[in-house]
């Protein structure tokens, strides 16, 4: 059985020639571009997926899986059994609840206020919840320091409210006592029991604890709570567990994770939009190269137009002769692409390794850009790639097939 021209001609006519050095220099022009494009492209997708990485991980840093959380009001009672209920699941490590407020702190020695998100938490538990199980910084909540009850600051919180371990602070919440004079805000002088870090920057310094037993008397909500917290046994459960609590649990419960609240939603759909705008940006170097590709196969067939016309009075069917010429253009494709992946995923792991992009944490709260390459965006840059040069090879292909070979020859 005889082997096909076709894959012959093509790779014979993109080899380098003395005499048509030319058309040797466009063809390695036409692979450069396609080499850069595709590099262009992994990079910036490895650069829109490392910032999308570093952010779920700052937003689950110091923050739990799932949150349960009542259907009808802010608050609810019968937190024991609730609590239990969601331990009992399989896929769940840990709960814990949450009494949450708005609320105050003064540090009155130096006057100076600021307003935080107020948690009240079960402090033998809920370190596990929010994954601390080393060195727990809420298990000084436990514990009375100086005979007063503890609360645990941020660290930025701490730095702002100027205070350490050990001093004291007032938190005032948005409830009044009546006194015979005139209502007054309820407050409370606590003993700074620690502080806690993490990567996430507003929890850091808007978010203060202190045991919800202490959160109770402050706002005058015995044996209730906002929520309730969960930790899973493995994240990537999460869809599965979630579901299974919903069903556990009734109508009158939602279960939300932290990706479907609002400021979450909001940011990674804001991440995801930019990931696209910067891909059909970045797209247009593979689609002028898609264009290099077509001026290289239009000189080719000019140049081997006598070859053509030989071909086709020796029995070569249109359909082969364009065949010859989408195979080259095909090959360009491949090598270029293949080029383009191998230096593309170099630069950005040589980028995220080496942190060549330096950036002023205490403005962005990062110390690098970040770099993460996953194989399905290669392999959609591939694809991408391989498809643009193929419908680059179209018309030069045609023309080939639709030429004349009494024409060609004759004119040569």
């Amino acid at each position: 059985m005889p082997l096909p021209y076709e894959p012959y001609l093509a790779l014979r006519y993109l080899r380098f020639h003395r005499g048509r050095t030319f058309l040797s220099v466009i063809t390695l022009i036409s692979v450069a571009g396609v080499t850069v494009g595709a590099a262009a492209l992994v990079v910036a997708l490895a650069l829109m997926t490392g910032f999308q990485q570093d952010v779920r991980t700052r937003i689950l840093s110091g923050s739990s899986h799932l949150t349960v959380v009542g259907a009808t009001a802010p608050t609810f009672g019968g937190v024991d059994g609730i609590v239990s209920k969601l331990r009992a699941q399989p896929g769940v490590r840990a709960a814990g609840p949450v009494l949450l407020s708005r609320a105050m702190i003064v540090n009155e020695i130096l006057g100076s206020p600021a307003y935080v998100e107020l948690e009240g938490i079960d402090p033998s538990c809920h370190g596990r919840v929010l994954g601390w199980e080393r060195d727990d910084p809420l298990a000084g909540l436990a514990r009375e320091t100086g005979g007063r009850d503890g609360i645990v600051l941020g660290e930025e919180l701490a730095a702002r409210l100027g205070v350490r371990q050990g001093d004291r602070v007032r938190v005032l919440v948005p409830k009044v006592s009546l006194t015979p004079f005139a209502p007054i805000p309820r407050s409370r002088v606590l003993s700074v029991a620690g502080t806690f870090r993490t990567e996430a920057f507003p929890l850091s310094a808007e978010r203060a604890y202190v045991a919800i037993d202490t959160a109770r008397r402050l706002l005058d909500e015995p044996g209730r709570a906002s929520w309730v917290e969960v930790r899973l046994e493995a994240f990537r459960d999460l869809e599965r567990v979630k579901g299974s609590l919903r069903d556990a649990l009734g109508g009158e419960w939602m279960v939300v994770d932290l990706m479907e609240l609002e400021q979450n939603r909001e940011l990674l759909k804001a991440l995801n939009t930019e990931k696209v705008i910067l891909f059909l940006a970045i797209g247009l170097i593979v689609v002028v190269a898609s264009l290099n590709i077509v001026s290289t196969l239009i000189l080719m067939v000019a140049d081997k137009m006598k070859e053509i016309g030989t071909l086709t009075s020796m029995g070569a069917r249109p359909r082969g002769i364009a065949l010859v010429f989408v195979l080259q253009g095909l090959v360009i494709g491949i090598v270029g692409t293949a080029l383009g992946l191998v230096l593309g995923a170099a630069l950005a792991w040589c980028a995220d390794t080496y942190r060549w992009i330096q950036l002023d944490p205490e403005v962005y709260y990062i110390t690098h850009v970040p770099f993460a390459l996953r194989f399905q965006d290669a392999l959609f840059v591939a694809a991408l790639t391989l498809s643009v040069s193929l419908l680059a090879t179209v018309y030069p292909a045609l023309k080939a097939a639709r030429l004349d070979p009494v024409e060609a020859i004759r004119h040569e």
